[in-house]
């Protein structure tokens, strides 16, 4: 394939073929930043308080007491507790059985973090990518007419295309690796929740 084959290719890519990848990244990144968001504001307890009052429970051997201090709340490292509580009740290894419920919280808790890690990262790219193919377009017809109105007209055209592209990509990677941020932040809050709530048990 000769140079002019390829740029034939290239140019010929409409602006729309470098939008949509851009549109579909930041329609999945809204979509997964509110659920993330209230996933995580809908599991914020206070861990630390309830395995006090769990502890409390067990060692007056209480295990309805214990399960008591979980009720009405909701979410993987509640259902981790649960889990535990289960083992116990019915003299399953407390190892076994902390292990297991804890990959189980800690897969719910990470969950869409590498998503949106990768929107964050491809967004720019799949921007820069436009800002060639427009260039190529602007060049190329500047270089077949030319100087003149046509080609100079065809040539801020492309100039303008790749500032959108690039724009839009910027946009979507921004808010996208912030928020990837702060999921970073959540995740390891909660996971050294479940650590702390596995101890615990393993203490009890």
């Amino acid at each position: 394939m000769d140079i002019d084959s390829l740029i034939a290719f290239f140019t010929a890519v409409p602006i729309w073929a470098t939008m949509a990848p851009i549109i579909a990244c930041s329609i999945i990144s809204v979509a997964i930043i509110i659920q993330r968001f209230v996933f995580y504001k809908k599991i914020d307890y206070n861990y630390r308080l309830i395995m006090d009052n769990i502890s409390d429970s067990i060692h007056k051997k209480n295990i309805n007491a214990a399960y008591a201090q979980i009720e009405g709340f909701d979410g993987p490292v509640i259902t981790h507790i649960r889990e535990i509580l289960n083992g116990m009740k019915s003299k399953r290894d407390r190892h076994v059985t902390s292990l297991s419920s804890s990959r189980a919280a800690i897969a719910a808790i990470e969950r869409f973090v590498a998503v949106i890690a990768t929107i964050a990262t491809i967004s720019p790219m799949l921007g820069f990518l436009g800002t060639v193919t427009g260039m190529l377009k602007g060049f190329t017809a500047l270089y077949r007419m030319s100087a003149g109105t046509k080609a100079t007209t065809l040539l801020a055209h492309g100039v303008a295309e790749t500032l959108i592209t690039t724009i839009l990509g910027l946009i979507v990677a921004i808010p996208a690796w912030a928020f990837y941020n702060y999921m970073v932040r959540q995740v390891e809050h909660y996971i050294n929740e479940v650590e702390y709530i596995s101890n615990v048990f393993q203490k009890l």
